[in-house]
């Protein structure tokens, strides 16, 4: 059973504050201001399990039932949203359509979602989520959501109190791109958490906001984007002597954690591999 360490998020209304608070088993759960009723069951978790990971879904839900239909063929027992859920933060409509979609992957796995610019304004992002730094711990690895948002000093001492040497990181706001933000202000200004991150021994950072797939390997950290969940796709526009990968297609990404072993493979939405590579601990 997953262990609950600091801010645990499943999903909608479903914070625990408490080391001692689960969900129960079978339990039925009414989504508040949705008009929807469903079962969760609490997964067990293995010691190898499976992470599925994508952002950026917005307004394309025909795409977006797609990403999550290919998703459940891989049977993960978490997912991270890397934020984008919807194009208008307050706009009910768009949340009824993102929970109608992503039913599935809610009922079999643990939801873990990270705000992006697009759940703003946030009404219901804090009526649903209700925290924006936070934290989950699957076995040994700890997984940190970060809302950029909320400013960079937030941002960095979070990781700082919280980071461990096995940690995997994940925002909306990428640091490297060579996409449509590869010269936006406030993205350029982010690069300073790459210090932060090689300073904590983080290996894997995971973010979306470009919609697309870019993959960068610096100074022994692999930074993905992931971004392609249903909104319009995004061209190269920059170079960078960091890029390893770029994409321009609908995908998601598959992580596969065995002990001590990331495997990590982004497949397009036809289930075609783009990009595959493994880290150790």
């Amino acid at each position: 059973m997953k262990k609950v360490v600091f801010l645990i998020l499943i999903f909608l209304s479903l914070i625990s504050f408490s080391s001692t608070v689960y969900m129960k088993i079978g339990q039925t759960i009414m989504i508040k201001n949705i008009s929807e009723n469903f079962e969760f069951t609490f997964p067990e978790l293995s010691k190898n399990f499976i992470v599925a990971i994508y952002g950026d879904s917005r307004w394309g839900n025909k795409t977006h039932e797609k990403v999550v239909k290919k998703i459940m063929e891989f049977s993960p027992a978490v997912v991270v949203h890397l934020g984008d859920m919807v194009n208008k933060g307050d706009n009910l409509d768009d949340w009824n359509s993102f929970f109608k979609i992503t039913k599935p992957l809610r009922q079999k796995a643990y939801f873990q979602p990270v705000k992006g610019n697009h759940e703003n304004p946030d009404k219901y992002f804090r009526q649903y989520f209700g925290v924006y730094n936070y934290y989950s711990d699957f076995n040994d690895f700890r997984f940190i959501y970060i809302d950029l948002g909320q400013g960079l000093e937030a941002a960095i001492n979070f990781l700082k109190e919280y980071a461990t040497n096995k940690t995997i990181v994940f925002m909306h706001y990428p640091i490297f791109t060579v996409g449509a933000y590869c010269n936006n202000p406030f993205v350029k200004s982010l690069e300073s958490l790459h210090g932060v991150f090689k300073s904590l021994g983080i290996k894997l950072v995971f973010s979306a906001h470009e919609h697309n797939y870019q993959r960068f390997f610096v100074e022994g950290i692999n930074y993905v984007i992931s971004g392609g969940g249903g909104a319009a796709l995004y061209s190269k526009k920059c170079d960078s002597k960091f890029l390893v990968e770029f994409f321009k297609g609908y995908n998601f990404v598959i992580l596969s954690i065995e002990k001590n072993v990331l495997k990590i493979t982004a497949y397009d939405v036809s289930k075609n591999i783009i990009d595959r590579f493994d880290i150790s601990y």
